[in-house]
């Protein structure tokens, strides 16, 4: 039911309504329950308008369903309107600002304000580098955070965190994560930053305009950012992502060999998933062997993970031993796709446990 009410979201279409004739309300319940829980509740909801009343959902829930969309939609225009407004103050001090998924990536949606967002990630660089560099305007970026009374803390090298009215947001100094593999990660934030190419765009009549990455940037960012979740919160949110960018710009891939076997086996798989449950129809012939059934092992993640965020156990040898089997299974997941060295993350886990130790037995970290 859910992946019937996403396909008519993404493609703005009618609702196939074989499965909803003889729907119980246990049924609606638990699709609702899992819209939820995958961050498309709204975009389920754009699937229910298209369903006659009576195979629609019973009304409580559906009033239900409706009051979550409206919190949506808030949400929304108050992300909206914090990018513009980060956007303008940078502005004056000479900073580009490029807003990276979230609502700027909600642009190609059929409904924007129907996109579930967490944060506000951006990337500041230079406007003239005659001025001052790139690096310059991404630190200046963030003091100025810190003089209008907001802190910024570093999260690693890759960006900084600080609160923006309100709304937690990310600077970010890199596109990809280098420590999962740098041999294959350099070069495509090198691709990232060369194919950036941002262009205005704007939300509700124009009152907010936000610049955004292009397609090909997108196309390679977002599917990194939802494979850099396989085996540790993979959703789909990030699967509805993917098939937008499928449906609005096709499937295009850098030529050449950034790009290795095990990425392109994924990113197959990725689409394979959206072509079979989300009406996509993109020609996977000449990609790797194996990407039918990854595409089964990553749904699977999405829809009933063997591990969860939350430690289920408060006995403290089970929760070692549970956080210790999650562990081992997301680092054996994301080799598949990026070929991560197993020592390396256990020793990059480890040295993280040994600067947060209140970490080794909490039950609500990973």
């Amino acid at each position: 039911m859910l992946f019937a009410l996403l396909k008519g979201s993404l493609l703005n279409c009618n609702v196939e309504y074989k499965l909803f004739e003889t729907a119980t309300a246990q049924e609606w319940a638990e699709c609702f329950a899992a819209a939820s829980k995958q961050g498309v509740l709204a975009l389920a909801w754009d699937g229910v308008q298209t369903l006659p009343l009576e195979m629609q959902p019973p009304k409580e829930l559906k009033f239900r369903w409706a009051i979550s969309v409206d919190k949506y939609e808030e949400r929304h225009r108050k992300y909206c309107k914090a990018v513009h407004d980060l956007q303008q103050l940078y502005k004056e001090h000479g900073i580009a600002t490029v807003q990276l998924k979230g609502v700027g990536f909600s642009w190609g949606y059929n409904q924007p304000h129907h996109r579930e967002g967490g944060d506000i990630d951006i990337y500041t660089y230079s406007s003239d580098t005659l001025r001052m560099s790139h690096r310059e305007a991404n630190e200046l970026a963030d003091r100025l955070m810190v003089q209008m009374g907001n802190p910024v803390e570093m999260h690693g090298y890759k960006h900084s965190n600080f609160n923006f009215n309100g709304i937690p947001v990310e600077n970010h100094k890199m596109f990809v994560n280098m420590h999962v593999n740098r041999q294959f990660m350099q070069p495509l934030n090198d691709y990232l930053l060369k194919v950036l190419d941002p262009v205005e765009v704007s939300f509700y009549d124009g009152e907010y305009r936000i610049f955004v990455p292009s397609p090909q940037f997108n196309t390679l960012f977002i599917s990194c950012h939802a494979f850099q979740h396989y085996g540790s919160g993979i959703a789909l949110h990030h699967l509805y992502d993917w098939a937008t960018i499928l449906a609005n710009h096709g499937l295009s891939l850098p030529e050449g060999n950034l790009l290795n076997k095990k990425f392109l086996r994924a990113i197959a798989a990725f689409t394979h998933l959206c072509n079979k449950y989300l009406g996509t129809s993109i020609d996977l012939c000449g990609f790797p062997a194996g990407y039918e059934e990854m595409a089964d092992e990553m749904l699977y993640e999405m829809l009933n993970p063997l591990y969860n965020k939350v430690v289920p156990y408060t006995n403290p040898v089970m929760i070692f031993l549970y956080k210790t089997r999650r562990f081992s299974r997301g680092t054996m997941l994301s080799k598949q796709v990026f070929d991560k060295s197993i020592i390396r993350s256990i020793l990059e886990s480890a040295v993280a446990h040994i600067k947060h130790p209140q970490t080794i037995l909490g039950r609500g970290d990973r």
